[in-house]
């Protein structure tokens, strides 16, 4: 594990602080060199996040054995990434050690995410694909804005909470849910690039995968199962699994393992004793690590804080 936040007023100095990278930085615009750099690192990922005040032009060689994603958060004006325009509707999708040039903005912000090859075969499988399809070498692909502008917030939110917490990546477990929201990121923007087959399922087939999700979940309450889980358990891409629970539940199948796990909560709740079992503890017990968050999901669901809720006497 590897987190860690920087501040430069170089270019070279930047450079050199993205772990695994072997680049420079050449400065065009004038003024003061201002930048920052964020990253983490977990096995067989790394995400970072970076920020420059002036026009650079990056030139170096991509990780080798990796494949790396980057998507361009904002700046002056488009990037300009191996001779392809890049901004908000497009995304870097490129393998191997390639020699690379990025001309970046002034103002410019990006995230770029490297995966080593087990990371990108089960983001693969979730898609439908195989490792070896030309989707990955294209060096730039479309994405649809909106698209882009979600999965690069939630990069930048993972990689703020992993600064704010990296004692949450301390242990295996950790480093896995962080390594699988990178992944489910990179899957969710793939996926408009991968036919759609699913209208080739019966309802009693969709029936039948959403059922599956539920069991799977209650088998392992203390570690959530993620997408990429689902995937991988019933051999389905993400996009079966999204339209089953989409035609069976008419809802995403995060807001319905979300729910169920808020109503088990309820339901240890209501049948224990305050000093038997804290509501922190009915939390944890069904993979909620994040009082904040678990308490406001909780409200929304029920309409009553988990301290409100009616304990056994």
């Amino acid at each position: 594990m590897y987190v860690n936040h920087e501040v430069f007023n170089d270019a070279d100095r930047h450079a050199a602080a993205l772990r695994g990278w072997d680049q420079h930085y050449d400065q065009l615009g004038s003024g003061v060199f201002q930048s920052t750099v964020k990253q983490v690192a977990v096995e067989g990922v790394q995400v970072f996040q970076e920020a420059a005040n002036v026009r650079v032009v990056q030139r170096g060689e991509l990780p080798a054995g990796h494949t790396t994603f980057g998507l361009a958060l904002g700046g002056s004006g488009p990037f300009s990434f191996r001779g392809v325009k890049l901004d908000q509707d497009a995304m870097v999708i490129t393998s191997g050690a390639k020699e690379f040039m990025l001309h970046s903005p002034a103002g410019m912000s990006l995230v770029g995410i490297a995966i080593d090859p087990s990371v990108l075969r089960m983001v693969a499988d979730a898609a439908g694909i195989d490792v070896e399809d030309n989707l990955f070498e294209r060096d730039v692909i479309d994405i649809p804005r909106a698209a882009g502008v979600r999965v690069g917030r939630r990069m930048v939110e993972a990689v703020e909470r992993a600064l704010a917490r990296p004692d949450q990546l301390a242990d295996p477990q950790g480093e896995r849910r962080f390594a699988q929201e990178v992944a489910e990121g990179i899957l969710d923007l793939i996926t408009y690039h991968v036919p759609d087959q699913t209208n080739r399922l019966t309802h009693a087939c969709q029936s039948d995968i959403v059922r599956r999700s539920h069991d799977l979940l209650l088998q392992r309450p203390e570690d959530p199962v993620s997408i990429l889980d689902l995937c991988s358990a019933l051999r389905v891409s993400r996009r079966t699994i999204q339209n089953s629970f989409q035609s069976i539940a008419q809802t995403n199948p995060a807001t319905y393992l979300r729910s169920i796990r808020l109503m088990q909560v309820r339901r240890l709740l209501l049948t224990t004793h305050p000093n038997e079992v804290p509501v922190s503890e009915a939390a944890a017990r069904w993979g909620f690590t994040h009082l904040g968050h678990f308490a406001s999901d909780y409200k929304t669901q029920f309409g009553e804080l988990p301290s409100q809720t009616t304990r056994r006497p």
